[in-house]
């Protein structure tokens, strides 16, 4: 290696202890004798009957449905050839380790110290009871096509040479989108594909499948140019045959003039620009080669400025790799008891990928990778590895299709697609989870939604997704002009009405009259209220308070009280309550807890510490909690003996009057209210176990605990939500990216649907 830093980092990072990149931990309790009586000796006979009477029953009671073997002989490891079954193990560890990581899925790595063919087929079907699938993964061609083709017809599970489909999935999702970019037709695109190896000749298969004519394709070995003439001498493997071009020899330079779209997937530096220069216009190249390109990208894109250009490398935009395929495949697989990966499942992920790449980056993704915002284009052909949602989409098309084909061990009428996709949202984290279900019940209203900062791009890039998804019918208001201009360089297409303020009649009009009744007693004259209404916030919140829209969202370039007070001054609190609460909803080692008041209230006296009890606990409920109330402090009960906590004390007190049926109890310690070892000691509480709903006793406590959470306790925060106004109003934080803004979104949109309820 070139890179003395790179070498000590990576053996570095792999000597690190624990030794190796995989360790295996238990599932279930096994902290008592009966515990282990159940797992082990006698309960475990129990499921072995089971799996005796009917096999399936080991995705039931084992792990073998969500265990996949990453198996190899170490002839053929990334670009360090034969280096043996024992030498290859940190590369099949690390193959485990993207399983887990992007699809949860576990792993064995096996090295098998075997080159012949039917002994290593043979030891694979030996242990091949153990899994769920099979990952084969840098085995030598020839041998990796028989090997591969024995053990798809021979066993009973999915069966997948990463080497050649994962590669062949991926550079087809790429391909796709870019002759859509450059505007060429599938069936006229002259192809090079520089190598002609395990993943050349599946790419090539897998391109023709997708609409390349495979008479366009010029495959290149060491040789030169895979031609007829070479067939008529013999001098062809079977693989190779069927790629023989129908024309004169040649090198990889000669095939390369007019080309369309060049493939290579061989090895470092072999492609000059000289060579670049040769091929037709706006040419895609993918220079796949580990870990030296062909060429490198900058190098490309220099001597071809029209060029689409995409690598192996994380470095530059367009990185094909195979992770964007092989955990999901297999995660699709073995959710639907797969038995085999048909072209008809490596096909669906090819789809799934180059459509997902169309759709809007979350922020997340953009920040990950140090970018303002990434959208469908030259530089972005495919999903980035880091999106979570290539889980979703992925795994999905491949289990529909597994399901469509008849080679899963789920019936069709047992597949719900839309019901496997909130499972695949659900293993993305509980919020995920969560949101999922709040947005699915959004859909069943779609409110109308106004947006005071329409021309905001991260605005704009949640309304897409909102319309999208068919979550809302949103509002934006702004200059039509300007929010049509950004839609355009955001690469956005959709359709919603948009008000200018400005020229609205309503300013002048009805909105003014109806501003003006609502703060007369406030010295508000109609002058002053037509000039209130050219701020976009009044306006939106007169339009909620009216009717003409049903929630209001806003607050990403200001902050929070600016958006806040012309809510309360035009539409006001509740007519039950006295105070609005802004609150957390936050997903913490599988729990959801809710925390509150996090954004308006300062230093709140009794009552009001009483409404953000019993409105916390209110929202709780409609996220399916049964609340357990605790109002924390430094002290339990009063115990401290500098410091009362007689504010506390009386607001329960108070919370117990607004709401008969809540249950509070404190003031208490954050550990008290979470452990119910430390509660034992205190028999008198209101209720037993975890609290769910957390009432700091300032905001200082609530924002600094939030925060704390959100960046040292991996928790996953939702909010603020607001609670207490009279109609629905959500105020986002300034630099929330378009994930926030959606589900925040959502959360508005079915609040105004109960409050639509509750009036009838």
């Amino acid at each position: 290696m070139k890179d003395k830093k790179l070498r000590a980092d990576a053996l570095d990072y792999h000597s690190a202890k624990p030794f190796g990149k995989m360790k295996t931990t238990p599932t279930k309790p096994h902290a008592t004798q009966r515990d282990l009586s159940l797992a082990y000796s006698p309960g475990v006979a129990y499921p072995c009957l089971e799996i005796e009477k009917w096999a399936d029953n080991a995705y039931r009671y084992t792990a073998k449905g969500n265990l996949v073997a990453v198996i190899t002989n170490g002839t053929a490891v990334l670009g360090l050839g034969n280096i043996g079954a024992l030498a290859s193990k940190p590369v099949m560890e690390g193959k485990g380790l993207l399983f887990k990581a992007f699809a949860d899925i576990d792993v064995f790595d096996i090295e098998i110290d075997e080159t012949d063919v039917e002994k290593f087929v043979e030891t694979v079907k030996r242990i091949a009871p153990t899994f769920g699938g099979i990952n084969l993964e840098d085995i030598k061609a020839p041998e990796c096509f028989e090997i591969e083709r024995r053990l798809v017809e021979e066993l009973e599970i999915p069966v997948m040479h990463d080497d050649q489909h994962g590669t062949a999935i991926i550079s087809g999702a790429a391909m796709l989108n870019s002759i859509e970019l450059v505007k060429k037709k599938i069936s006229d695109v002259k192809v090079v594909i520089s190598g002609a190896g395990a993943s050349a000749i599946s790419c090539a298969e897998h391109w023709v499948q997708l609409g390349v004519d495979i008479d366009n394709i010029k495959m290149v070995d060491s040789k030169g140019i895979i031609t007829k003439s070479r067939l008529e001498k013999n001098g062809l493997s079977e693989e190779k045959k069927k790629f023989a071009y129908d024309g004169p020899d040649g090198v990889l330079a000669d095939a390369m003039i007019g080309a369309d779209i060049f493939l290579g997937l061989s090895k470092g530096d072999i492609v000059n620009p000289s060579m670049l220069r040769e091929m037709a216009e706006r040419p895609i190249i993918f220079a796949l080669a580990n870990p030296e390109p062909e060429i490198m990208p900058d190098v490309a894109k220099a001597a071809r400025p029209d060029a689409i250009v995409a690598s192996g490398r994380s470095d530059f935009p367009n990185q094909v790799n195979n992770v964007l395929g092989f955990p999901f495949i297999f995660r699709g697989a073995l959710d639907c008891m797969a038995k085999k990966i048909t072209p008809s499942m490596k096909m669906a992920a090819t789809t799934a990928l180059a459509n997902l790449a169309k759709e809007p980056v979350p922020d997340e993704v953009s920040e990950a990778y140090s970018l303002d915002f990434i959208t469908f284009g030259e530089d972005y052909i495919i999903p980035k590895p880091f999106d979570k949602r290539v889980l979703v989409w992925v795994a999905s098309a491949v289990a529909e299709a597994a399901v469509e084909a008849g080679v899963a061990g789920i019936k069709r009428e047992h597949f719900i697609l839309e019901n496997y996709r909130n499972e695949l949202e659900a293993r993305l984290g509980l919020t995920n989870s969560v949101m999922r279900s709040v947005m699915n019940r959004a859909k069943r209203s779609m409110k109308k939604i106004v947006f005071p900062e329409g021309d905001d791009p991260s605005i704009l890039r949640a309304v897409y997704e909102l319309i999208h998804e068919g979550i809302c019918t949103p509002i934006l208001l702004g200059n039509p002009e300007v929010i049509d201009n950004m839609k355009s360089e955001l690469s956005l297409e959709f359709e919603c009405e948009v008000i200018n303020p400005l020229t609205d009649s309503r300013r002048k009009g009805q909105y003014r009259d109806a501003l003006v009744m609502k703060r007369e007693r406030k010295g508000l004259t109609v002058v002053d209220a037509q000039r209130m209404l050219k701020s976009r916030t009044y306006f939106a919140a007169i339009m909620v308070e009216l009717g003409d829209a049903d929630g209001f969202v806003g607050g990403l370039t200001r902050a929070y009280p600016t958006f806040l007070r012309p809510c309360l001054e035009v539409i006001g609190t509740d007519e039950d309550t006295e105070r609005v609460v802004g609150m957390y909803m936050m997903a913490i080692k599988g729990k959801l807890l809710f925390i509150g008041d996090a954004t308006v209230n300062v230093y709140p006296d009794e009552r009001t510490l009483a409404e953000i009890a019993v409105q916390t606990a209110r929202v709780a409920r409609r996220f399916g909690l049964k609340p357990k109330v605790a109002l924390l402090s430094f002290s339990n009960f009063g115990s401290s003996r500098e410091l009362r906590t007689n504010r506390l004390e009386e607001a329960i007190r108070i919370a117990k009057t607004l709401d008969p049926n809540l249950v509070i109890d404190g003031p208490m310690q954050a550990d008290t209210a979470l452990v119910g070892d430390i509660q034992e000691n205190f028999p008198f509480m209101e209720f037993n176990g975890a609290a769910n709903v957390l009432i700091c006793p300032n905001l200082a406590a609530a924002n600094i605990a939030y925060k704390l959470l959100d960046h040292l306790g991996d928790a996953e925060m939702t909010g603020p939500i607001l609670e207490g106004m009279a109609k629905p109003v959500q105020i986002l934080q300034q630099g929330d990216g378009v994930r926030e803004v959606v589900h925040m979104t959502a959360i508005c949109a079915i609040d105004a649907h109960r409050q639509e309820l509750e009036r009838l």
